[in-house]
């Protein structure tokens, strides 16, 4: 009997095959059925898609924003559109039927099996969207508390009460730099925002903009749209009458900071202030320039002086610290003298104080009183030349410990003034200047971070948040003024102030040194002198660049340009060190010269299209130390990349997104940051040879698990020979996304603080199954929590962490900062037991809509709580025991009026050490 008719005979027996067999038995057989099944559900479920794109696109103009929900949903029907084209790609591959059987059974096997199962699933996001009441939601935004420093302005209730009267119009604050504008103007935004209301109409709206030196209507506007949380266009007719469409019948208050020319407040789509009758309108502004408050028709002028003796004496005593200028009897004479020769500049005095605060020898004051002695404050009437002023606040920067951090300092200004500045992407700088080279990335950090922290001590650099920190518009000019030699013409080191000043002219001379212009399009670039002496560029390419002129460039940085090809001149940099080619929209073809650059140490190619590098490229560059190829699809290396990659000896860092049957091939060099996709197991085993290799285990800084389909569980094994192969000493943020599965993670007298003993991020992304992380607990250092798409009712349980065999001390998360929670649409409580968060600063509810009460007493939040953010309805609704409590808690309370999905990706060289 030919195959054929053995084939038929078995289908004749198959109604007597055991019912939960048969679907397996028969997809080979059904591979055409079920792919055109999937094909019809999936066309349905793709017609339902763009029937919500139109009504998201034509909610737009009103303010309206898709629903947290509709976005998973929307999510979710990428995901598996996705999924089903690969699905019909394969089948029209590999069948060649007769009759619709494939000689390759098992290839249709696995195909039909998947066109089943994804037309499946198609039916129940069809039947999901059905149940969906909100597509749209109105955003309502409100003040945003900004971070500001205790001591009070003195100009503070004066201006707060021009602020609230009846009389419509512009307020102007202004004076000379570091005189304290900016920081009244926060502490206004702060009472605005905490002022209580009667009703929703007597609400008032505040929206704070801080002006890059260049800022123009254009920037202004696309700054309110941000604040608002609403859809941006690239129309700017479309964008001014979205602000004033929302904005006409409304109380509202602008703050605009540091505004040094005039600008149309009807241009940018704010209504006219003085026409409304009903409704109150006022704008603050802040300038170092008198003349731009008659420009803009203020009717308050403000004007900020320098301080008298005693206010002060009183501000640098306080940043010096009593105790300091009590430990001699000679030093609290020396530091009056100091304080006198400051001028009353509060800038200044806070800066110099702080940098004074640790010098108990009384010959350093008397340095300091020489050399203050013959610098005097300009008169306060305002000039353009502010040498004096930088002169004192180069006092800060003489006294820096030594030349790197001075020379770390001076790069903070390479990004545009008034940024708010990652650490970890200042830190890369710094590393990739060669201003940090030490033998670890651990040891770069933990020097990075401990240089981040000096300069904040001493006023430098400002503190916004844990990752991200800033410069004073006044240290910043200050910053570039010594670079530049402490000359006002700025060609030794040319930095662009704003993405919105267009059409500049950069004109790179013999003297230029750096260049940085980030994401500044429409620049063109001249070159006065072939001989350029330029060493670092950062910013956006085009053909005006000629990079071939740059011989002694050793820092390049074009990430997010719009390339068209892979620039070869870059190959003939041969003293290149840093190369970032990050989010490029271009598939990148390496040439064979790239092998020409062995001083490489840095390579960044972070979420481009693809890239393909020529067999024995990569094993040329024997300097490499970062190679960064983290995207959001698996890399295949073949066997002559797999190579490449064991001949980087000096490599210290690996970011690569990869699939399961990939990892054998990485096992050799130092993986840093890890995606890991396609794991077709029903469960996940930590122990087992799904990461068995101890190097792997040992450098792993990121770990992503993501799209594991069948995954039902995550198990650590609890056999002693297994233990140690448990240990990720290292792992710092992990993260399991897409296991739609997954119902559990299992712990077998193994301890989650013995495995993950430094894990600070953990992430949980599109897992409805999962019915608890009580384990959590266990993490003592844990420090962001978040939970997206889930369909649990309880987090934490009591019984769970019991029945687990894990010791618990205590029910504490003690370092944990940030918890966020979002799409948890039958989460019903946090936990059933009493948990302590002394560290949280941040909670975060965001489509949880049966969550009623918060994870800590009403009337106990934790002392370090800062917000506690979601919707306005979400917030009318959690239980409280009284008003009272209610009342205490409404301070921390902020309305999220946009959501926040957050990227996964890396932004920066995966960090080893530091917090």
């Amino acid at each position: 009997m030919d195959w054929l008719g053995c084939l038929k005979a078995i289908v004749s027996l198959l109604p007597w095959v055991d019912s939960k067999a048969t679907p397996h038995v028969v997809y080979p057989f059904k591979v055409g059925s079920n792919v055109n099944d999937m094909k019809e559900a999936i066309d349905r479920l793709i017609d339902l898609k763009k029937d919500v794109e139109i009504e998201i696109e034509e909610a737009k103009p009103v303010n309206g924003t898709p629903t947290n929900q509709i976005q998973g949903w929307l999510s979710r029907v990428q995901t598996i559109e996705t999924e089903s084209t690969d699905i019909v790609k394969k089948y029209q591959h590999l069948c060649r039927c007769i009759w619709d059987i494939s000689p390759n059974l098992c290839s249709n096997y696995k195909i039909s099996k998947r066109a089943a199962e994804n037309r499946d699933k198609a039916t129940v996001l069809c039947e999901e969207k059905s149940s969906i009441n909100q597509v749209i939601m109105t955003l309502r935004p409100q003040g945003q508390e900004m971070p500001a420093s205790s001591s009070k302005s003195s100009y503070l209730e004066s201006v707060l009460q021009d602020v609230k009267t009846d009389v419509n119009g512009i307020i102007g604050i202004w004076g000379m730099g570091g005189v304290g504008k900016t920081h009244l103007l926060e502490q206004i935004n702060n009472a605005l925002c905490k002022e209580p209301s009667k009703d929703l109409a007597s609400k008032v709206l505040v929206v704070h903009v801080e002006c890059p030196k260049e800022c123009n209507e254009e920037y202004i506007r696309d700054r309110i749209i941000e604040k608002l949380g609403m859809s941006k266009s690239n129309d700017m007719a479309v964008k001014k009458d979205n602000i004033y469409n929302f904005l006409k019948e409304k109380n509202f208050v602008i703050l605009l900071d540091n505004l040094w020319s005039s600008v149309n407040l009807n241009t940018i789509g704010i209504p006219e202030l003085k026409e409304a009758v009903t409704y109150k309108r006022k704008v603050v502004m802040t300038t170092r320039l008198e003349k731009v408050c008659r420009a803009m028709g203020v009717e308050k002028k403000v004007k900020l002086d320098i301080l008298e003796w005693e206010a002060a004496w009183s501000l640098f005593e306080k940043n010096v610290s009593k105790e300091t200028i009590d430990s001699h009897p000679e030093i609290r004479k020396c530091a009056m003298d100091v304080a006198k020769k400051l001028g009353g500049l509060p800038l200044a005095l806070i800066t110099v104080g702080k940098a004074m605060r640790d010098k108990e020898d009384l010959k350093e004051w008397e340095v300091a009183v020489k050399q203050l002695k013959q610098i005097r404050l300009c008169d306060v009437e305002l000039s353009d030349e502010y040498t004096s002023v930088f002169k004192m606040l180069s006092f800060s920067y003489d006294s820096l410990k030594n030349e790197e951090l001075k020379q770390c300092f001076l790069h903070c200004s390479l990004w545009p003034e008034g940024s708010i500045i990652v650490k970890d992407d200042l830190v890369q700088l710094w590393m990739g200047l060669g201003m940090i080279d030490m033998p670890t990335l651990a040891d770069d950090y933990d020097v990075g971070y401990s240089y981040i922290g000096t300069l904040q001590t001493v006023s430098l650099l400002e503190i916004v948040d844990n990752n991200t920190t800033k410069m004073h518009d006044v240290i910043h000019d200050m910053a570039l003024w010594i670079a530049n030699d402490k000359k006002e013409v700025m060609n030794k080191w040319i930095v662009g102030a704003s993405a919105y000043e267009r059409g500049q002219q950069i004109v790179i001379s013999s003297d230029t040194e750096i260049v940085s212009v980030l994401h500044q399009e429409g620049n063109s670039f001249s070159i006065a002198d072939n001989s350029t002496k330029l060493v670092t560029f950062r910013g956006i390419y085009n053909e005006g660049i000629q990079l071939e002129l740059f011989s002694k460039l050793t820092f390049l940085d074009l990430s997010w340009s719009t390339l068209k090809d892979f620039p070869v001149e870059i190959c003939n940099l041969m003293h290149l060190q840093f190369l970032n080619l990050s989010y490029l929209f271009i598939r990148l073809l390496f040439p064979e010269k790239f092998g020409n650059l062995t001083k490489l140490k840095y390579l960044l190619l972070r979420e481009t299209i693809g890239y393909t590098f020529p067999k024995g490229i990569l094993s040329k560059l024997k300097a490499l130390r970062v190679l960064d190829l983290t995207q959001r699809n698996p890399i295949d290396i073949d066997d002559g990349q797999e190579e490449d990659l064991k001949q980087l000896h000096n490599i210290q860092a690996l970011g690569i997104t990869i699939s399961y049957g990939g990892l054998s091939k990485i096992v050799s060099v130092p993986v840093r940051w890890l995606a890991v996709m396609g794991y077709d197991g029903s469960y996940i085993n930590f122990s087992s040879s799904f990461l068995s290799n101890s190097q792997l285990r040992r450098n792993l800084f990121s770990l992503a698990i993501r799209n594991c389909e069948h995954a039902l569980w995550v198990e650590f094994e609890s056999a002693s020979e297994h233990r140690s192969n448990c240990y990720f000493e290292k792992l710092e943020d992990l993260s399991f996304e897409g296991i739609y599965l997954l119902r559990e993670v299992k712990w077998k007298s193994l301890a989650p603080k013995d495995v993950f003993p430094r894990l600070r991020v953990l992430r949980f992304m599109s897992v409805p199954h999962l019915t608890s992380i009580s384990w959590v607990i266990n993490l003592p250092r844990i420090q962001e929590l978040s939970i997206m798409v889930c369909n649990t009712e309880q987090l934490f349980s009591i019984d769970e962490l019991n029945n687990d065999e894990i010791n618990v001390s205590q029910h504490s998360f003690p370092s944990l900062k940030i918890m966020t929670l979002s799409i948890l649409r039958k989460l019903v409580r946090i936990s059933d037991f009493t948990i302590a968060f002394p560290a949280l600063e941040i909670l975060e509810i965001s489509n949880c809509h049966n969550l009623k009460k918060l994870p800590f007493k009403t009337g106990d939040p934790p002392k370090s709580l800062k917000y506690i953010i979601g919707t306005e309805e979400w917030w009318d609704n959690v239980e409280m025991e009284d008003n009272t409590h209610r009342s205490s808690l409404q301070l921390y309370y902020k309305s999220n009026y946009k959501s926040n999905f957050v990227d996964y990706a890396p932004y920066t060289i995966p960090r080893e050490g530091g917090c």
